[in-house]
């Protein structure tokens, strides 16, 4: 078994590569204090697998030491990194490794399919926003708090304000229902604009791919779309089933 790991900043999602695509298996909240026992139990019951591909925007030290849990299992481990151009997707950043491979995973998930032109959004520790042309031409994007990190942050900053979790409104008319409706309100406006100029760049509708484990909360709020919450995983088992294919030739 080829085990995919898409490694983020709270979780990692854990996938096995079953004819050329990502079938999901388990996912862990690696700041978990029982994580490595979790991790190890779960590998146990397991058929082995032969090699582990990893893609990780965690920091270092986690990177590392889920590394090193795999390796001391006897097992390789391969790290993905962003590329600049690959199977038909070009990579808009001057400074390509600049983009994180979460992002440009989830681009190769949709280049060339019939989901594109599109505009990608994740909804993770961070909100982030790619557009993507029908020819493979990562257009760029932009970097946004989510809505759960800006309630933190007034928070932070206003800790008089009420801590309750509101409903959204349009014009609300509660300290609770006015946080929740602008963290909200706001990060919909952005995907909106961001899908707007997006549009008018192409001269043409551009469609909307959600993924990212904050992405149901905005679903209600942003027409049609679609939700396809592994497709970190879908991109990285096309990388490898495309790396795979080239050892073999």
């Amino acid at each position: 078994m080829i085990l995919l790991v898409d490694l983020g900043n709270t979780r990692m999602k854990l996938a096995a590569l079953v004819e050329g695509r990502a079938e999901f298996l388990a996912q862990f909240t690696h700041a978990a204090p029982d994580f490595e026992q979790q991790l190890s139990r779960w590998l146990a019951q397991q058929r082995a697998p032969s090699r582990v591909w990893l893609a990780s925007v965690a920091d270092r030290v986690t990177g590392e030491r889920v590394e090193a849990m795999f390796s001391q299992a006897g097992i390789e481990v391969s790290r993905v990194r962003t590329q600049a151009s690959a199977l038909g997707l070009r990579t808009a950043y001057t400074r390509h490794e600049q983009l994180g491979v979460d992002r440009w995973l989830a681009l190769l998930a949709l280049q060339g399919s019939a989901a594109t032109p599109c505009l990608t959004v994740s909804v993770g520790s961070a909100l982030t926003c790619d557009g993507l042309s029908a020819d493979g031409r990562h257009l760029g994007g932009l970097i946004a708090p989510t809505p759960e990190a800006m309630r933190q942050a007034l928070w932070a900053r206003a800790p008089g304000l009420s801590q309750l979790r509101g409903e959204v409104h349009e014009l609300a008319i509660s300290t609770e229902d006015g946080i929740e409706s602008g963290c909200v309100l706001a990060a919909v406006a952005l995907i909106a604009r961001s899908r707007t100029t997006l549009q008018q760049r192409l001269n043409q509708d551009v469609g909307l791919v959600l993924t990212g484990g904050g992405a149901a909360a905005l679903q209600a709020y942003l027409g049609e779309h679609s939700h396809r919450p592994n497709l970190v995983l879908e991109g990285l088992a096309r990388w490898v089933q495309s790396q795979c294919t080239e050892a073999d030739a």
